[in-house]
């Protein structure tokens, strides 16, 4: 299961965003998943999930509030 962080952008400004990993998620490869005009909702954040679940470690910046 996922959940809200802050993270570090570039310009080293912080920025919300929702982190979903998988069990093992030492060596997992990486996804951006780029929100829809809702945001970061709950449709959103179950396809991250679903993408953890495959294995993947899944990062949904929230660009309206980052």
């Amino acid at each position: 299961m996922g959940s809200m962080i802050e993270f570090t952008r570039p310009d080293g400004a912080k920025a919300p965003g929702y982190l979903a990993e998988p069990g093992d998620a030492k060596n997992a490869p990486g996804i951006v998943m780029l929100e829809e005009w809702w945001g970061v909702n709950d449709q959103i954040i179950s396809t991250a999930e679903r993408m953890a679940a495959a294995g993947f470690r899944v990062l949904i910046p929230d660009l309206y509030r980052g």
